[in-house]
């Protein structure tokens, strides 16, 4: 087994971009106490383009997955942060630095290919910290959920997103330094404390896109199509207790039990989930009788075995790894993690489903889905997504432009 870190030519760059690439793979054989690099180029070393491929028929232990990926998959490669994650409930938070590369860093912030300037020396140092930082026994538990949320990211990132000329208007000069072949690329941070994956790089947040600067994202094929889940929070809170709401409007099926209108509706479901759910709603309502049943059998069942499991992949959250836990505070990770899971499953169905056409996936943000569209694929392809989508009667709405900021409703032509 080898713990193996990637070097990137340009640290402050995202992995993908045009002019980053590798500089060196740091590695830590399980059995030996000195490290050693595999050089791709770096002016330390006389030695260039090593081979990696060997690596193949290794275990390899990595701090982040996805981020290697970028460089090259890897057969048998396990997450060190999610390891940390999954133990801890929270995302490795220890701040390793080196004085040296800090320093540098922060001097020659602009500077090109500036890891390459760093001395091998110094990224030993900071490597061999970073691995006995993240030590942590491999046992192998919810390995499917760590390769099957790696796979499906990675893929996301790999696509990027088409940025507009006036890209650098819309926001600011920041960003033209992450623009590689007219594109930007996101980064999803998977390990969260709630499990929900945060996605930012550079200077733009991509999870939180105000609609102003939306329309500095187009199509690189023909279109943006977006397919957005109605009442998605409340139909996957439906999944879990065992109630059908058809069809119809999920805000006016709650409405007609409220005596109110369909807005009203809305801002009275919120309040109950999450400011609690009274005694009068609960024989009023039966959708929220059973979520009061369910809310509570959760919290008896952390409380009696320490741990509660997550719905789809079987996932272990552990009461000690959680301040001040309260019921709602269970519910609420309980319901993220399955928004999480459920979506994970889908994009993988939609990405095998898309190798070999032109549309693709290129942005996620918890209830909504962005693709690229290619019309060479044909309408049958959006049909087909749809589908996959609202598999388990979670509908969606869909959304067209040639930008993210300007589009238009096209949910009734599919």
């Amino acid at each position: 087994m080898y713990c193996v870190i990637p070097i990137f030519k340009e640290p402050f760059l995202h992995p993908l971009h045009e002019n980053n690439g590798l500089s060196a793979l740091w590695c830590q054989p399980e059995s030996a106490e000195d490290s050693f690099f595999v050089i791709e180029k770096h002016p330390d070393s006389d030695d260039i383009l090593q081979d990696y491929k060997w690596l193949d028929e290794e275990l390899i232990m990595t701090p982040d997955k996805k981020i290697l990926n970028h460089f090259y998959e890897f057969k048998d490669v396990v997450d060190k942060n999610f390891i940390w994650w999954n133990e801890t409930g929270k995302p490795f938070d220890k701040h390793i630095t080196n004085n040296a590369i800090d320093f540098l860093s922060n001097k020659f912030y602009n500077v090109k290919k500036l890891n390459e300037i760093i001395p091998l020396s110094k990224h030993n140092e900071y490597c061999s910290d970073i691995y006995k930082g993240m030590a942590r026994a491999y046992t192998g538990e919810n390995d499917e959920y760590m390769n099957d949320v790696v796979k499906a990211f990675t893929s996301i990132e790999k696509n990027g997103i088409k940025v507009s000329n006036d890209i650098c208007d819309i926001f600011d000069i920041r960003v033209k330094k992450h623009i590689s072949n007219g594109k930007l690329y996101s980064q999803y941070n998977l390990w969260t404390t709630t499990g929900r994956p945060s996605n930012s790089f550079g200077s733009v947040n991509f999870a939180a896109l105000p609609p102003e600067k939306r329309k500095g994202f187009v199509a690189e094929n023909d279109s943006l199509i977006e397919f957005d889940f109605d009442a998605y929070h409340l139909r996957l809170i439906a999944d879990l207790v065992d109630y059908d709401f058809g069809k119809d409007s999920v805000h006016q099926h709650l409405a007609d039990f409220y005596g109110s209108t369909y807005e009203e509706s809305k801002q009275i479901s919120f309040k109950l989930l999450y400011g609690g759910i009274t005694k009068e709603i609960r024989e009023k309502v039966p959708f929220f009788d059973k979520v009061h049943t369910y809310i509570n059998k959760k919290w008896n069942e952390i409380n009696t075995h320490n741990l509660v499991y997550t719905d789809i992949y079987r996932r272990k959250l552990l009461f000690k790894n959680y301040e001040d836990l309260n019921r709602n505070k269970v519910f609420n990770y309980l319901i993220q993690a399955y928004e999480t899971e459920s979506n994970i499953k889908k994009i993988l169905l939609i990405q095998d489903y898309l190798l070999g056409k032109k549309t693709k996936l290129v942005l996620y943000g918890y209830d909504s889905f962005l693709f690229d569209f290619s019309n060479q694929d044909g309408v049958e392809t959006l049909r087909e997504i749809k589908s996959i989508l609202e598999e388990n009667k979670h509908y969606t709405k869909s959304k067209m432009g040639l930008n993210y900021g300007e589009m238009q409703d096209i949910t009734k032509r599919l």
